[in-house]
This record gives C-alpha cells, structure tokens and sequence, in this order.
C-alpha cells in the first residue's frame, strides 16, 4: 500500500484552467489544490470554468479540491508576448509601451501601466522577473518618432503614443505577464517607496467579490506589507463569506514583530522567495524563509514556499540538481505545502512536474518518518503548546504517541475547527490524519494542510456511525486495512458554540 503524500501540492493555472483534461491530470499526479493569479487572466469568467471542473474532480477521485485566488494588487507586468520565451541580450535596444492592444516581441514590450512609465525618470533602472532582466532608461519618443526603428508599421494603434526606450543592461529570457518594477538599491528608498504603496486597489474588492460567488475557499493578499492589508481583506469578508481563509503572500523582509503579527492575523502564508530575492542576498533570503516557517509552526498557521520550485523544468524534461536539493530542504523543514507557479501555469510540462515533485517529496517524506520511528528523541524538535487548553494537548500528543507506539495507520477526529486540526498537524504524525467535517468548505481548507485528508459528513449526530462511515470510506480507497491500528480523537458541543477535544480511543480494524 502506497504511503499518501503529506506535503500539499497547489498548482497555479491560468486560462488553461478550462481545460479539464489536464487539470485531471495533474491531480492525478499528485496535485491537492489550485490557485489563479489574477495578474494572468483576461477573462474573468476563468474563475467560473475552474469551480465547474473542481467538483467534477472531486466527485471522480472523491477528495476535496481547494481553489485559492491571488489578488492582483500593485505588481506591474509585461504584458502579452508573441513567443512563449523571447532572449534580451545585454546591449540589446528595447522600446517599452502601455499600449496594451500590441503583443510583444524581443524588441516592443507593452507594460500594464501607463502610471507606472509616466513616473520613470532618464537612467531610472527597471527590473523585469525579479531581476532576471535589468533595463535601463535612455530616453523617451513619441511612436512616430521611432517606428522605422522597431520594425512596426506607422499606420498600427501606436501612432502618438510615447515609447519608452530602455538598454539591457542583463541578459535574461523574457515571458508573459512577468512582473517590473522600479530597480532600487537604496534599503532606506525601498522602505519609502514601499510605504507609499495602496494596499488593496478597487479591482482587487471586485475580484474578491466574484472569487467568493464562484466558491472559492481562499484569497491571497498578493504583497503584504502590514497587518492592516489582512484587516482589510477579512472585513470585506466576514458578513457574507466567513468561512473564506485569507493567506498573506510575504514579499518583502519584514520586522520581526511586524512579520508575526500579520502571520497571526493570516489564516496562511506563502512565502515569494522571488520577491524577496529583489531586495536580499540568496543566503539571506533562506535564512528568512526558515525564520517565516518557524513562526508559522509556533501560532500553528499553514505555511507555503512558492517560485523557483521546478524552474528548470518548465523548458526542460529533467530537474536540476539544484532543484531537488532545493525541494528536500524544504520538504525536510516540514512545509505545509509548496505552491508552483509559472511550472504549471505557463511551463511546457506541467503535469510531468508535479508528477516529479510529487516523488521526491514522498521519498523525502519517508525517509523522515523513518528517523522518527528509529530515534524517538527527535519527536522532541515537533512539541507544541498549546495556550489555555490544556485537555486539548495532553490528548493531542498522547494520540500522536500512541499511534507511534502501534504504528497507526490513521488518526480520525471529528471537528468543527481548522485550528485544531492544524495543532495536530504540526505535531507531526506518523499515520495519515483524517479530519471529519460536516462543513464542505472546512473540509477543503483543510486540505491544505500537512498530512491531513477531509472527509464531508452530513451533520455529528450520531458519532460512532460517522466513524464507522469514514473507516469503510477509507478501506475502500485502500487506506485502511484489516487489522491496522486507528486512533480516534473526538469532543463534544458545549452550549451550542464551542468544540472541544475530550476523548480518545484505540480501534483494530
């Protein structure tokens, strides 16, 4: 019997989101959850396509699907390209324009910010894909003024529109919709142009609003500078949408009281090693993200490391070297979830990505549960407190124990809670944990969390027929078997409000 991954795989897709074929596929390979990126799509009505083919997968592999939605927010992007890949060289002349009715080449890049030019200064230095390509400023046209020199007919939409002519001052490999911004070296100048940034645009409420009529299970606040941005998303969603989880994207190096205070006010938190890297050394920017992981753990917050994860293999058939140390280590600091982005929306081999990222991890995965059975000391690194609910956590890692004592098979436990199936989690089990939920987008929040699998039910009425329910689920999907170990943990409703952790109990199958 196959060992079930435990860390998540969320895969980006864009309007290849209508493509129910290989959204299969990439389930099949090991995908737990998809996100759309605002940034990349035109049409709306994406978010709509995406809904429809998530039921549809859950009804055929019988699993919960959670879709999460990043807003577009003040990120500045290359707009539609005619290559799926164009080389800048560096000397190379490019003339950047708003006109967004024009598809790019290696010469004529449309940007999606007519503001954004308009405040470029001469020998203003410009950062395409996080640095990957470095521009320079060297004067500004008006297109008539230049069109013999890009190649492009004086009679197309251009015409008077001003043409921002750059030099490369870095080769890179140009995409689609890859974010630029303003190349500033200065830390005291980045922090005020940082400050001055709007947190959430208009366009990011309208898209919150149809995200959550399309059932989506969470929102993304694409680059969060304070806890203000995560106050302001929530507050749009706590009348109609309250079960709706808000993940803070961390972009930028953060004061350490001003990092946990948004990290304990975020349902989640993806970590944008890409932005990060803009403004910190590499070695600093894995220094920071071990930092971001611990603080996730210690106020039991799913936490999700994001870009750079299969870089290689979006034009190539084979990882790198690079890539799979990279993905061990992260793998090993035990990561709620890694989060691929331009590998699936935009890469060649999207579902062969997964597909190997879903490998590693699961052999990372066992070889780290191994050392747990083999040198029980090491369980000590995973211990959590939980405040004020002392009952909840003598139970919670007497059951963890235990089912390292009988070599489990699963943990079931019926809950009303994310938060308690989290703490959970983040004890590090040795057995699959089986969350049993009567609320359909609990359960598929749930989902995204380390080792965990929902199971929907129709209301905690009668508790040992829902167990009994869930055991013959499992053993029909081969999870469980005759004479494996369970361990179940469930409570009770006390006053109508709350739920409580009380009871555990040991069943041979």
């Amino acid at each position: 019997m196959l060992e079930p991954k435990r860390t998540r795989i969320i895969c980006s897709v864009s309007e290849n989101c209508s493509n129910y074929e290989l959204l299969r596929s990439m389930v099949e390979a090991g995908c737990n959850a998809f996100t759309i990126n605002m940034a990349y799509i035109k049409n709306k009505g994406s978010l709509q396509i995406l809904d429809k083919n998530r039921c549809q997968l859950e009804a055929e592999f019988k699993t919960k699907i959670p879709i999460n939605l990043i807003l577009r927010g003040q990120v500045i992007r290359v707009g539609q390209l005619q290559d799926p890949e164009t080389l800048i060289e560096e000397g190379n002349i490019v003339y950047l324009t708003s006109d967004q009715h024009k598809v790019g080449n290696n010469q004529l890049i449309p940007i999606d910010s007519n503001e954004f030019l308009e405040k470029l200064n001469i020998n203003d230095k410009l950062a395409i894909d996080y640095g990957h390509i470095i521009l320079e400023l060297l004067d500004v046209q008006l297109f008539d003024q230049v069109y013999e020199k890009i190649g492009i007919d004086k009679m197309c939409l251009l015409s008077g529109v001003k043409i921002y002519i750059c030099r490369c001052c870095k080769t890179g490999t140009l995409k689609s919709f890859k974010p630029i911004s303003i190349f500033i070296e200065n830390k005291a100048q980045k922090e005020e142009e940082q400050q001055e940034q709007v947190s959430m645009t208009e366009q990011d409420i309208l898209d919150i609003d149809y995200a959550c009529e399309c059932n989506f299970d969470s929102i993304t606040f694409s680059k969060v500078n304070t806890a203000l941005d995560i106050i302001k998303v929530k507050e749009r969603l706590e009348q109609k949408y309250p079960h709706v989880q808000v993940f803070a994207r961390i972009a930028e190096k953060l004061k350490e009281d001003q990092l946990e205070e948004i990290i304990n006010l975020a349902d989640g938190c993806i970590i944008a090693r890409s932005h990060i890297s803009m403004t910190q050394p590499v070695e600093d920017v894995v220094k920071y993200q071990t930092q971001i992981i611990s603080s996730c753990r210690k106020l039991f917050k799913p936490v999700f490391v994001s870009t750079y994860i299969l870089e290689s293999m979006s034009v190539q058939l084979k990882p790198s070297f690079a890539d799979m140390g990279d993905i061990s280590n992260i793998v090993k600091q035990y990561i709620d979830g890694i989060l691929l982005s331009g590998e699936t929306s935009f890469g060649k081999f999207p579902v062969l990505i997964v597909q190997t990222l879903n490998n590693i991890c699961r052999k990372i995965e066992k070889k780290l549960l191994q050392e747990l059975f083999d040198q029980p000391q090491q369980r000590d690194q995973y211990q959590v407190n939980f405040t004020g609910q002392p009952i909840a956590t003598v139970i919670a890692k007497s059951c963890v124990e235990m089912a390292y004592i009988l070599n489990a098979k699963a943990i079931l436990m019926l809950t009303r809670r994310i938060q308690t199936t989290l703490k959970l989690s983040k004890l590090r089990a040795s057995c699959k944990i089986i969350s049993i939920s009567d609320n359909q987008q609990i359960c598929r929040c749930l989902n995204y969390i380390n080792n965990v699998q929902s199971e929907l039910v129709n209301g905690f009425a009668n508790q040992e027929e829902i167990i009994q329910e869930c055991i013959s689920r499992l053993i029909d999907k081969k999870l469980l078997q005759p004479k494996d170990y369970i361990v179940v943990i469930t409570g009770m409703v006390v006053q109508n409000k709350d739920w409580h952790i009380n009871q555990m109990k040991v069943l041979e199958i």
